[in-house]
């Protein structure tokens, strides 16, 4: 009796029968003048079944195919593997979308969006905080946790989406100006949010600006029923001629519209520097680190600003020409460009401005244009008999905590009260000048008179100008010619200049220029100094030999 035979019976018979491998290698001997060969359904089912029993031999098979090994391993992946890996891809993108809106900021970073218990919080896409929130969340929905890889392509993916389908918005750290009013952070589980006005201030649930946080930042305190700004000079050991500069200092490093000076406190050993520079950031922006050593190069300075909102270091003995310059751009504004990857020629750029806190035994500002975006002050010795435990200390200080903070906040509304009617004495306008209205609108606010805190800028800048001269050997030799009978009008080029004062002695030549044209920078540099002690350089047009200068001692 014959049996009839169906075509599928017929073609699994071959296809046990066929020899995979054999399939493969003569698509591969065919590849050299047909490209496609090696992608015709017969050959990808080969390598699938190959693949299926030994990976090895699928790796040593194609071991020599060239540009398509990609492709390869994505069309014979084990479908079990592959419907493992897109269901796992799937869940997690559908929490995070389910949890969260999807945004980017100017520069291109993404940004979630996440509602939590009635208040929104901000995060950025590649923060360890947005990491969190995610891996706890798919935890919570399926207890698993989620695959590095997996991480990985669930970010670019929601960036993308933030990139293309969200807003652009703008995620500011710690403190924030919206519709006329100042916000700043808490820092708090609830998110809130502190807004200060023209005089008044109150605690808001939801702030209308995004408020976003680095690791690292801390709470600031809850604010008191009562504000006492007084109790916290019996925390801090500065004199009592500096306290209104860096009362000043510390309200303007609670704005967002304006540049910030840098607060630089010197002393010697055991003045409690950084006691001092702990306590004042406390009050402004608390942190985990709240004190950081030297920077070894100008990025240490950009990456510290981009993770918050002050930058605070400590024991500082010198900051090179590069690192004051980086100190200047984060005072009044700037951005910071570094090469994105070695394998392209992409630029990361870092774009911040902050605060600054410095502090040594000797003064580090020493660049004329880091001087005049600087408060120094220089702190007191103290005394055996008024010398105190860390832990005492730090009791009194968490009792005071709140309540200097509250007087903070009182007189920042005060300030701001009155701060549209400040007037600056006429030919005394600094160079920080925002900083400079809101210290006069302080003092009035404390029952002081207008122009007295001009008054002390202006000898505090002074006394610093005087002071950077030091930093400069061409400085010192042009007091000292000028000083000279014959030196009181000179004129020349830069190249006799520079050889005139080559001739003096007694002169430190560490920061010696060593052309005409590295001299007439240094005098750029240093003759606002100059001008302090009655030597001014004018430009007096140009000779054979270069460009001429006079110098006129006053």
């Amino acid at each position: 009796m014959n049996a009839r035979i169906s075509p599928d019976l017929v073609k699994a018979a071959a296809d046990q029968t066929a020899d995979p491998e054999a399939i493969v290698r003569d698509a591969l001997a065919r590849q050299t003048t047909d490209k496609g060969a090696i992608f015709a359904d017969d050959v990808i089912e080969a390598l699938a079944t190959i693949r299926s029993k030994s990976e090895a031999s699928y790796t040593r098979l194609i071991a020599n195919v060239k540009g398509v090994r990609t492709k390869l391993d994505k069309l014979t992946k084990p479908q079990s593997q592959t419907t493992q890996q897109d269901s796992l891809q799937s869940m997690i993108l559908d929490v995070a979308r389910d949890g969260a809106e999807y945004a980017h900021t100017a520069e291109g970073e993404g940004v979630a969006l996440v509602e939590v218990a009635g208040h929104r919080e901000a995060h950025m896409l590649t923060s360890p905080t947005f990491d969190r929130w995610l891996r706890g969340e798919v935890f919570d929905s399926y207890e698993i946790g989620i695959p590095d890889y997996a991480m990985t392509t669930t970010i670019a993916t929601l960036k993308a989406l933030g990139t293309f389908k969200g807003a652009e918005v703008e995620v500011h750290r710690r403190v924030a100006k919206h519709d006329g009013a100042y916000w700043i952070d808490l820092c708090d589980d609830q998110w809130r949010a502190i807004k200060v006005q023209a005089g008044k201030w109150e605690i808001v649930d939801r702030a209308p600006v995004l408020l976003g946080r680095a690791p690292g930042m801390r709470p600031l305190p809850e604010p008191a029923k009562k504000g006492n700004l007084a109790l916290l000079w019996r925390h801090l050991n500065i004199p009592k001629q500096a306290q209104p500069l860096v009362l000043a200092w510390m309200l303007d490093s609670l704005r967002h519209d304006t540049p910030y000076p840098v607060l630089e406190l010197v002393g010697e050993m055991g003045s409690s520097k950084s006691t001092t520079q702990r306590r004042l950031r406390a009050l402004i922006d608390p942190h985990q680190v709240p004190l950081r050593g030297a920077p070894k190069c100008v990025e240490d300075l950009h990456i510290a600003a981009s993770n918050a909102h002050v930058v605070s270091l400590e024991n500082l003995s010198h900051l090179n020409g590069e690192q004051q310059d980086a100190l200047c751009i984060l005072s009044t504004g700037g951005g910071y460009a570094t090469r994105q990857l070695y394998t392209n020629g992409g630029e990361h750029v870092m774009q911040s401005k902050r605060p600054v806190m410095i502090n040594g035994i000797n003064a580090i500002a020493t660049q004329p244009d880091l001087i005049e975006r600087t408060v120094s002050v220089e702190l007191p010795t103290i005394e055996a008999k008024r010398r105190q435990d860390e832990q005492s200390m730090e009791v009194a200080w968490e009792k005071d905590y709140p309540a200097i903070f509250t007087g903070m906040l009182d007189l920042f509304a005060k300030a701001l009260e009155r701060l549209p009617a400040v007037v600056i004495p006429e030919g005394m306008a600094k160079r920080m000048i925002d900083f400079q209205r809101l210290g006069e609108a302080i003092t009035v606010a404390q029952g002081g008179k207008a122009g007295e805190f001009s008054k002390q800028l202006d000898t505090l800048h002074g006394e610093s100008a005087l002071r950077g001269l030091e930093s400069y050997g061409v400085a010192v030799g042009l007091q000292v010619l000028a000083a000279r009978p014959e030196g009181r009008e000179w004129e020349g080029t830069y190249l006799q200049l520079l050889t005139e004062l080559g001739r003096l002695g007694e002169i430190d030549r560490s920061n010696w220029p060593k052309s005409p044209r590295h001299l007439s920078s240094q005098i750029k540099r240093i003759a606002p100094g100059l001008r302090r002690v009655g030597i001014r350089l004018e430009a007096a047009g140009r000779g054979a030999t270069g460009a001429k200068v006079r110098i006129v001692r006053e």
